[in-house]
Formats: structure tokens, sequence, C-alpha cells
């Protein structure tokens, strides 16, 4: 028989539907702890790609645990409290945001297309959410993903209200052909330069072309020489 771990509050219950949510004190998690019914995972251990389920629970840290999050559209500027752990400074998240902010009119005047014509996006390399927190006041549904390989900032993109997830760009991602209005990738390319069999520029460039619509858009920002050769070969992607 199995034995309830988490203590959940019931809401509302309105015919055959009842939402239940999770208790914000963690006393109910640590009293269970102590009775011996789980595991406490490991501080330090928290791989988040490509590992099988852990048999402990986490809790959120005494800081974590106090940072009440706002509603929007404040939330979207939360400087969460895992980006302190990463090394990633307060001042460095505000700029981030910033920056953004004023790149994003610069891409629709390239673009010269109306706001309403994309609605679906995917920001291939989010860092802190910058990107996606930008395009708040657009009509648009932003993706972020964070790359396996670099810092984990995904939890710090949940803190401002956005959605997101891991992926290796290594590997397709899980989602239908054509899905995308528009994908964003900043120095991504670059990261992923000499890491192995199916990251080399041309695998992944196949892997954005088929994630995006036909007359859809790829924005890269890279290094010059990244930049250059994509140049070249898009020429057989799309022979212009």
């Amino acid at each position: 028989m199995g034995i309830l771990l988490l203590l959940l509050i019931r809401k509302i219950k309105k015919a055959q539907t009842a939402v239940w949510i999770k208790e914000a004190n963690q006393s109910f998690l640590l009293q269970n702890a102590e009775q011996k019914l789980f595991n406490i995972c490991e501080v330090d251990s928290k791989p988040s790609w490509n590992v099988p389920l852990r048999n402990c629970v986490e809790v959120r840290s005494v800081a974590t645990d106090s940072q009440k999050l706002p509603p929007r559209p404040e939330r979207l500027s939360v400087f969460s409290e895992s980006l302190s752990n990463l090394g990633i400074s307060q001042g460095e998240f505000i700029l981030d945001t910033l920056f953004w902010q004023d790149q994003i009119h610069h891409y629709w005047r390239l673009m010269n297309t109306n706001e309403t014509e994309i609605r679906n996006v995917m920001d291939v390399n989010a860092f802190c959410g910058g990107f996606s927190v930008a395009l708040n006041n657009f009509p648009v549904w932003v993706m972020n993903i964070v790359p396996a390989s670099m810092k984990n900032t995904l939890s710090s993109i949940y803190d401002r209200g956005l959605i997101g997830a891991f992926h290796d760009w290594c590997e397709p991602f899980s989602s239908y052909p054509r899905s995308y209005d528009l994908l964003h990738a900043i120095y991504l390319f670059s990261h992923y330069r000499n890491r192995g069999p199916g990251s080399i520029l041309q695998d992944i460039m196949l892997e954005m072309d088929r994630l995006t619509r036909p007359q859809g858009f790829i924005i890269i920002r890279d290094d010059e020489s990244i930049v250059s050769r994509i140049q070249e070969l898009a020429q057989n992607f799309y022979g212009r």
C-alpha cells in the first residue's frame, strides 16, 4: 500500500472536478523524512538531463522557501535565489532583461512583419528568460529552452512565471514539425562547437529548420565565423 508523502489541500470541488494544491509549509515533508518514509535528496546532486528518477524528495532551502513570488506582471522581474547559487548576480540579471527589451523592437523591424503574424516562439538558449519577458506584451507563446550542458537556470525561468524545458541540441527536440513561427538562437552554435556526433552545425540547423513553419523566422546571433558558415549553408537549405 502506498503512503501519501505530500500534504495536499483540496481547494475546489465542482461536479467531477477537484483541484488540489501542495501545502507551502514543508514541515509535513520533514516529519515523514524523520520517520524514514522517504529520503531527502542531496542538495549538490541535481542532475538535469538523461538521468533515472531518484528515490528521494527535494526540500527547498530556507532562502528559497521564504521567497514569496508576486503575481504577474511583477513576477516577470523576480530575481531567483537559484541564480545566486549559479554565480549570476542581480546586476547581470537586470542587464539581460533590459537588453532584450531593447532588441525585440529591432527584430520586428528587421523581420518586417506584423506582431500578430508570429504566435509560437522558441528561445533555444534562454539563459534567464529575458527574451521571453521582453515579449510579454506581444500576442505570442514562448517556449524557453535551457541547454542541458549549460548553467541550470530553468528554476529561475519558472520563478518568473514562464515555461521552459531542458534539452540537448545534439538530439532532436520532441515536437511536431513546423510548430514554431520564430526560433531565437544566441550563441548556441558556439557552445556546441566540437561536441561530437549529432552536434555539428549542420545537424542543429536541420533540426531548427524542421521545427520552423514555412515563412517562419530563425534569428541567430553568434561568433562572426559561425554566422558566416551558417550563411553559406543556408544556400543549401533555402537556395538563397
